[in-house]
């Protein structure tokens, strides 16, 4: 059949971003609960970040062998049994009674996450023409946000008055359930792919530059966008807003994100290179940062300021992820090639946010010297993408598909 000809199965499509959104709700759900679960279980503040860099630090540690499985098992079957795993997670959080369980749960919670969201990406390239495959890639890139947001902004208002153990329970109906959507929906799709072999399938996503340049301008930003977004509750409420004000603020901060995510696969479909949307944002976020930063602003145009940096920070994880299929040596070892990206991004997610409280306990509790370090970031994706540009030039000499 001439790939030309596949229809896109959109839907089918939407219900696997589904499965990320699920996810990110997972990350979400913590931040808010977390002094619930500190006061329950007399977690301390050092065990608490722990906690919530579990995921994180999974992903950094085996993002990479979670492709590579999810291209040996069958990407649906990746999913699957990613979503078990975290309905296992979350029935054995909301049970726990000890700290040690508290952080196994959190552990499967890692698991069924890492293993959902690098597989997810290669089941979308089956599922989509590849005349769709830019616009449906950006549009995963929302699964982080929205499901962070979602939860970070719901979960205080379920809480009440069964405490934090009810979000664990609701978030293992709730997965319960999706998967058995989940598993519906993609029947006949997602198996293992033909030719997929581990060892030199790894090493051909390795030695090529696309990925980890890929992977190394998302952990830029994600370093940027981390490093302001955890921090920009403290702030807020450093200045005088309520914890209520501060946390919905945020949420609708991070809620933009969205909107930048699902905007870079029309702009990639218009024909703007990757590079310059990668170019023009980091800079803008470093530019942005000095505003959010601004001691002399006031906490609404702060706030304003901040929803634009997630905005228009959100362009770049879309068209990052939107290349993924064209810098992997082939359809078999798109998980693989998502792993590199996943495993990347990760570690941004997890040096972000203390680098931030690091800088600013060194300038005696001012977070407005961290904007050196977004600025930094910023300048270091750049040059990134100014390198990515060169290997798509080439690529696109060779006759290689965009």
């Amino acid at each position: 059949m001439n790939s030309e000809s596949v229809r896109t199965r959109w839907t089918t499509t939407w219900i696997a971003i589904g499965a990320g959104i699920i996810c990110g709700m997972q990350v979400g759900k913590a931040p808010p609960m977390i002094g619930g679960v500190r006061d329950s279980l007399g977690i301390d503040l050092v065990g608490a970040g722990f906690y919530m860099s579990t995921i994180n630090g999974l992903a950094v540690v085996t993002g990479i062998l979670a492709g590579v499985f999810a291209d040996q098992i069958g990407r649906r079957r990746a999913v699957t049994l990613g979503l078990l795993a975290i309905i296992l997670g979350n029935v054995t959080g909301a049970s726990a009674e000890t700290i040690p369980v508290m952080y196994m749960s959190r552990f499967l919670e890692a698991m069924g996450f890492v293993g959902v969201v690098t597989a997810v990406p290669g089941l979308i390239s089956e599922l989509v023409a590849p005349r769709n495959i830019r616009v449906a890639l950006s549009a995963w890139s929302i699964y982080m946000p929205a499901g962070f947001c979602l939860m970070m902004a719901a979960a205080p208002l379920l809480t009440e008055p069964a405490g934090w153990r009810s979000i664990w329970w609701m978030n293992a109906v709730l997965v319960s359930l999706y998967l058995v959507l989940f598993v519906v929906a993609t029947r006949g799709v997602g198996g293992r792919p033909a030719q997929a072999r581990t060892l030199s399938g790894l090493r051909a996503v390795t030695r090529l530059p696309g990925p980890w340049l890929l992977g190394l301008i998302f952990m830029s930003y994600t370093t940027q966008w981390f490093g302001v977004l955890t921090w920009l509750p403290t702030i807020m409420e450093q200045v005088g807003l309520s914890p209520a004000d501060a946390g919905l603020g945020v949420a609708l901060v991070v809620g933009a994100n969205m909107a930048g995510c699902l905007g870079s696969g029309p702009l990639l479909q218009f024909g703007l290179a990757r590079w310059k949307i990668a170019v023009v944002c980091s800079l803008t976020l470093s530019a942005l940062a000095f505003g959010i930063y601004d001691d002399t602003l006031s906490p609404a145009v702060r706030l304003t300021l901040a929803a634009l940096f997630s905005a228009i920070g959100g362009l770049i994880p879309g068209a990052m992820l939107a290349g993924v299929t064209m810098h992997s040596p082939g359809p078999a070892n798109v998980g693989t090639t998502n792993g590199v990206v996943v495993q990347c991004t990760s570690l941004g997610s997890l040096l972000g946010p203390p680098a931030v409280a690091w800088i600013a306990v060194q300038a005696g509790g001012d977070f407005g010297a961290a904007r050196w370090l977004v600025l930094g970031a910023g300048l270091l994706g750049a040059v990134l993408a100014l390198t990515l540009r060169s290997v798509e030039q080439r690529m696109t000499a060779r006759g290689d598909p965009a």
